[in-house]
């Protein structure tokens, strides 16, 4: 396995705590409000969305300039290749499993917290997935490496 490889999951792994950092606070907080499984599983979206993003871009910038080639222009490209794909594996991927499993556990009866993390592995274990699988497919049609 590649060293870039490691550094690309171990990237991803730092946003995926920064979204379990997040997720649920957000989750509990709106659980004092309501006991709608709608609205929590939406405020467990939108915690991953916000803390996955800023601990996977703080990652990248300390990878950059651990290495002491913090490059704007290779970060920028790096984000227009990253962000897309993020974007597109994280709305038809993690969102929808993170909300569904959440949203399940809910009705089930389990509480909050359980919900909400169960949710989250089962949605980054596939976000992961499909993460590397487009990193691959870039490399071999692009030649580009993440």
């Amino acid at each position: 396995m590649h060293k870039s490889t490691l550094v690309f999951n171990r990237e991803l792994l730092f946003g995926e705590c920064g979204a379990l950092l997040l997720a649920n606070p957000a989750a509990s907080v709106v659980s004092r409000y309501t006991k709608s499984a709608d609205a929590i599983s939406y405020a467990a979206v939108g915690g991953t969305l916000a803390g996955g993003a800023a601990f996977w871009l703080a990652a990248r910038i300390y990878d950059s300039t651990r290495d002491k080639r913090l490059d704007a222009k290779a970060l920028a490209s790096d984000i227009g290749y990253f962000t897309p794909a993020a974007i597109i594996f994280g709305f038809l991927v993690y969102d929808p499993s993170i909300f569904l499993a959440t949203h399940r556990l809910l009705r089930d009866g389990e509480s909050v917290v359980p919900s909400v993390f169960i949710g989250q592995a089962v949605a980054f274990l596939l976000f992961l997935l499909c993460m590397n699988a487009y990193r691959v497919l870039l490399l071999k049609v692009r030649g580009k490496r993440l």
